[in-house]
């Protein structure tokens, strides 16, 4: 089996160096610039000889010396190329021609990276407000995969943690980690006070009557993804601290990523994946 790592960041240029070290045949495009022993790169053209494409959209090309679209990658492959995708958003068309495969879909690969995204948002943390968090008072909003790998280290950290879930199942959960829990619908009355301020869930939770709760001094971290939980616009105006960090596992520990990638995708090819 022929594979290619089509775009990506450091996670993709250590996952193209992983297969290579497992003996496959993998070969990489538009990671000319990663410096990472191992990575065998190739022209766009090459495309046309993989079996397997693994991919984001839209292509990211920050390492690449010649940027390319997802439309150009297509025009290059074999009919019936087996297509990976390791993030969130599929083209709705243009892949009739392929065999598609969901990254996302696969509960284990999930799970593994929201432990990834919860290590990368305690570095994030840390850095930006220059504390231990041992103590922090912190509120973690949602208890997704995400929200819970983050309270449970939290809590193992000694900081003081509260979540806020929609559900009463949520809330029993949290409180048996060891975390205070609190409605969603009552996130205002949980914001005063509180020194760190997760928001996990991909829908906007944090407006800015509710904002407006919060102490000057909070550091208010986004981990979802769009459109977001935090409305930023109005934190700012609201002369808060927030901002978003997007692709954690990618950008603070692209090695451990490209692991959870590599089970993901060797699972699919066990005929373990899901088709679209």
């Amino acid at each position: 089996m022929d594979f290619l790592v089509a775009g990506g960041d450091r996670r993709a240029a250590h996952l193209a160096r992983l297969l290579r070290a497992r003996g496959l045949d993998a070969r990489a495009v538009g990671l000319e610039r990663s410096g990472l022993d191992g990575v065998v790169s190739a022209p766009l053209e090459s495309a046309a000889e993989a079996d397997w494409v693994l991919l984001n959209s839209p292509i990211k090309c920050e390492l690449a010396e010649k940027p390319f679209g997802l439309g150009q990658l297509l025009t290059h492959l074999q009919p019936g190329a087996r297509l990976i995708f390791c993030g969130p958003h599929i083209p709705p068309a243009g892949l009739e021609r392929f065999c598609v495969h969901d990254l996302m879909q696969k509960e284990d690969f999930l799970c593994r990276n929201a432990e990834l995204t919860a290590e990368g948002a305690l570095f994030a943390a840390m850095r930006a407000q220059e504390r231990a968090l041992m103590d922090c008072r912190c509120l973690v909003v949602g208890w997704g995969r995400i929200g819970r790998a983050l309270a449970e280290r939290l809590v193992a950290l000694g900081a003081s943690v509260t979540v806020a879930s929609r559900s009463e199942r949520g809330m029993r959960q949290a409180q048996a980690r060891g975390a205070q829990a609190v409605e969603t619908a009552r996130l205002a009355e949980a914001l005063p006070g509180k020194e760190l301020v997760f928001s996990t869930p991909p829908f906007p939770v944090l407006d800015e009557k509710t904002l407006a709760n919060a102490d000057s001094g909070a550091c208010l971290i986004d981990l979802a993804s769009p459109p977001y939980g935090i409305d930023l616009e109005a934190a700012h105006r609201l002369g808060l601290r927030a901002w978003r960090e997007p692709g954690l596992p990618g950008r603070f520990c692209p090695e451990s990523a490209a692991l959870a990638l590599a089970a993901g995708i060797e699972d699919i090819c066990k005929g373990g994946g899901k088709d679209d």
